[in-house]
């Protein structure tokens, strides 16, 4: 979960089980060569009682010398805006927050039994494999040190410690699903089996195994003829290859797409005028338009010049020097968003369109992202297939509608640079 020198940011409630982790960690960042820091979200749900909670945690935080950075959102107003309940819009609105902070890791308090209670609730709501995998360790970069610990033995350290804590009063209410499952099947199942928590996360941890297995199947065989594979591969292609154009999935976009498969081909609707198109076994998203889209063959670039990419599209590439660019020798932010530095590609340049799997760091930016992602945030699902991709032996360079890769920014050291332009 963590390594030397990381910046870690620690979420904290004023609950027992995230005061606890910042404890933990506090006691361990010297050890761990650490850097600690916390965050405190009040939701502004609960009046008075909110307000104590923040106070609580800046007094703990200033007590142990922990930076702490506090937002005050109406998460009531954010969960209406979504059209969602508060629990789940809290939760989303937590999330976002997150995302912001400039940390390498955001560390959550989840505990076993919230483990538990997941599985329970998707259970309870019907779900695939993939949900009864219950709340991941790692995510990305959020981390969830305590996961393996009970509650008891969360409260029991604290009580060890002398160490106090606030609670929620919304978490001593059944108003709320997951409160219900905690005050009244939980109990139950205890009395079934008294390590009942513990027993749910060594099953989701083979069945996550399991769902890690399938996952793989499916990216190595999205690309060959679907209705050769077992289902279980085949509808995680499916499922794959919505979320990668930024389409909702649900059972029955699944089931349709599935159908006009094994029916020989066809084509489906999945809305906002976007198509599921079958042909020999194969799959494509495409919006109305482009139902017919070639493949775009890789490109080697050997120079400078204007290459044809897919219909009207050309991609030029130019070398400048750093006296036509920037006479004064001065890079700034602008620049190396519409720059780069020619000298830092490596190896052979090709030009090809968009692949599943491709990340991006953006110039200036902290953190790598999916480009998928990045290409739903400015094109419609028609376009992202013939967006033109430069890589080189190190990865992506540059990404149309996304940039130019950090690695090769321009910089004041630049002496060459790397422009390229879009034109029809």
């Amino acid at each position: 979960m963590l390594s030397a020198g990381d910046r870690v940011c620690t979420a904290l409630s004023g609950g027992a089980d995230s005061v606890a982790l910042l404890l933990v960690l506090h006691g361990l960042s010297a050890e761990l060569g650490i850097t600690l820091c916390a965050v405190h979200i009040n939701h502004m749900l609960r009046d008075e009682e909110s307000d104590r909670d923040e106070n609580f945690c800046r007094c703990l935080c200033k007590r142990l010398d922990i930076p702490l950075t506090v937002y005050r959102e109406d998460a009531a107003a954010f969960s209406r805006a979504l059209g969602v309940s508060v629990e789940t819009g809290a939760r989303e609105l937590r999330y976002k927050l997150f995302d912001t902070v400039n940390v390498d890791r955001i560390a959550t308090a989840h505990n076993l039994n919230d483990n538990a209670e997941t599985v329970l609730f998707r259970l309870a709501r019907g779900t695939g494999l993939k949900g009864l995998t219950g709340i991941p360790p790692v995510r990305g970069r959020v981390i969830r040190p305590l996961i393996e610990c009970t509650r008891e033995e969360i409260e029991a350290y604290l009580a060890a410690k002398g160490q106090d804590f606030v609670t929620d009063s919304t978490n001593l209410s059944d108003d709320y699903t997951r409160n219900r499952i905690r005050h009244r099947i939980m109990p139950e199942m205890a009395q079934v089996h008294s390590a009942f928590p513990r027993c749910i996360t060594e099953t989701t941890i083979s069945l996550a195994e399991d769902e890690d297995y399938l996952q793989e199947q499916a990216r190595v065989s999205e690309n060959g003829d679907l209705r050769q594979l077992h289902p279980a591969v085949r509808k995680r292609v499916i499922i794959n290859l919505l979320k990668d154009n930024g389409i909702e999935v649900s059972a029955a976009a699944v089931s349709a797409v599935d159908g006009i498969l094994l029916s020989g081909g066809g084509k489906v609707g999945l809305g906002r005028d976007t198509f599921a198109i079958s042909r020999d076994g194969r799959l494509k998203i495409t919006a109305a338009e482009n139902d017919e889209l070639p493949e775009i063959m890789p490109q080697n670039i050997t120079k400078c010049g204007k290459y044809h990419f897919y219909g009207d599209k050309f991609v030029i590439i130019s070398k400048l020097n750093g006296e036509i660019v920037n006479a004064n020798g001065n890079v700034n932010k602008k620049l190396t968003t519409m720059y780069a530095d020619y000298d830092k590609i490596q190896g052979v340049a090709v030009l090809r369109n968009r692949r599943r799997s491709d990340k991006l760091k953006p110039a200036g930016q902290a953190h790598t992202r999916e480009l998928r992602k990045l290409l739903q945030e400015r094109l419609p699902p028609g376009e992202r297939a013939v967006s033109a991709v430069i890589e080189d032996e190190s990865g992506i360079v540059w990404a149309e509608h996304a940039g130019f890769a950090d690695r090769v920014k321009a910089d004041e050291n630049t002496e060459n640079y790397l422009v390229i332009e879009i034109t029809t």
